[in-house]
C-alpha cells in the first residue's frame, strides 16, 4: 500500500508539473482561411451532385456555393497527379487498372461516372474523364483546394509541391493526408504550403486533450479534420471544438450529408463541414 501511495503521489506531482509548463507555440493564421468564416467544403468536389473528383464536379460545386474543393490525388506511372479517391479506376469508370501502373493517356480513355458505388442513381454527362490536378489549377485558378495526398510514398508529395509552386497557389491550398510521415516530409520540402494534421498527430492531440494538456501541443498543421461519428459513436463535442480552436486550429468535420447534423455542427461553432452536398450546406448557412 505504501508503494502504491508513493507512486500516486509521484504521478500527481509530475502531472502538476506538466500543467504548469508554459504553452507551446501555436500555428499562425494562414491566408487560406478567411477570419471567422464558416467554410462549405465540397467532398470529392461535391460527389453527390456530379461524378466525384472531376473538374465538372468542381465547377458545379463552386456554382452552388462551395467555398473549398476537397479532393484526393494519386500519381500515374508517367508522373501526372490525377484527382481520384481510389488507387484503381475500376470503381467509378468503365475501365480497370491501378493508377500507379497506368499512364495518364490510358486512364483518360475511360469515362468517369460509368457506375457509382455510393450514388448509383447519379449519371453524369458522357465524356467526363479522370482529371489531372493541373487541369483544376488551370481552370479554377481563384479557388481554394483541400488536397488529400493518398499515396504513402513521397513521389506524389514532390510532384504536388512542384505544381503548387508552378501555379503560385501556396495561399490557396491546404494539404492533408492520413499518413503523418508523408505530411512531415511535405512540410520539409514545401514549407510555404500549410497542412492539416495527420492521423497519428490527431491521436496524440486527442490524448493530450483527455489529460487536459493540450497547451503542450505544438501543432505542425493549421487545421484538423475529424469525423462527426466514429464506429457509430458521436465523436465531436462542443468542448473539444473549443479546445482545438484555442490552439488556433481550424476544425473541419467529415463527411456530413444530413441537414440536421449540419445545423448542429454550425451551431457548435466548427469552422467547416466537408459534405457531398455543398448545395444543402450552403443554404443552411444563409438561414
Amino acid at each position: 500500500m505504501k508503494v502504491l501511495l508513493i507512486t500516486i503521489a509521484l504521478i500527481l506531482v509530475g502531472y502538476s508539473y506538466l500543467l504548469a509548463l508554459p504553452a507551446a507555440n501555436q500555428p499562425q493564421s494562414v491566408a487560406f482561411y478567411q477570419p471567422d468564416a464558416f467554410s462549405v467544403i465540397a467532398h470529392g468536389n461535391g460527389r453527390a451532385l456530379m461524378p466525384g473528383n472531376t473538374l465538372e464536379a468542381g465547377v458545379h460545386a463552386l456554382a452552388v456555393g462551395a467555398d473549398i474543393l476537397e479532393l484526393d490525388i494519386h500519381l500515374t506511372a508517367d508522373n501526372h497527379l490525377v484527382v481520384r479517391h481510389d488507387d484503381i479506376i475500376d470503381t467509378t469508370t468503365n475501365g480497370a487498372g491501378v493508377i500507379a501502373e497506368m499512364t495518364l493517356a490510358a486512364i483518360q480513355q475511360y469515362d468517369v461516372g460509368f457506375h457509382e458505388i455510393d450514388y448509383p442513381g447519379l449519371v453524369g454527362p458522357d465524356g467526363i474523364v479522370v482529371p489531372t490536378l493541373e487541369s483544376l489549377f488551370q481552370q479554377l485558378p481563384e479557388s481554394r483546394f483541400l488536397i488529400e495526398l493518398k499515396p504513402e510514398n513521397t513521389d506524389a508529395a514532390d510532384r504536388l509541391c512542384s505544381l503548387i509552386t508552378q501555379y503560385a497557389l501556396a495561399k490557396q491550398v491546404v494539404v492533408a493526408s492520413f499518413h503523418s510521415s508523408v505530411l512531415r516530409y511535405f512540410r520539409t520540402t514545401c514549407p510555404s504550403v500549410p497542412t492539416s494534421l495527420g492521423q497519428t498527430e490527431v491521436i496524440s492531440l486527442l490524448a493530450l486533450s483527455v489529460l487536459g494538456l493540450t497547451h503542450l501541443y505544438e501543432s505542425p498543421g493549421v487545421s484538423v479534420q475529424l469525423p462527426w461519428q466514429y464506429g457509430g459513436v458521436t465523436f465531436l463535442t462542443a468542448s473539444l471544438v473549443d479546445i482545438l480552436q484555442d490552439l488556433n486550429l481550424k476544425v473541419e468535420v467529415w463527411t456530413v450529408n444530413d441537414p440536421v447534423i449540419m445545423r448542429e455542427l454550425i451551431k457548435m461553432g466548427v469552422d467547416g463541414v466537408i459534405t457531398d452536398r455543398p448545395d444543402i450546406l450552403k443554404q443552411l448557412t444563409l438561414l
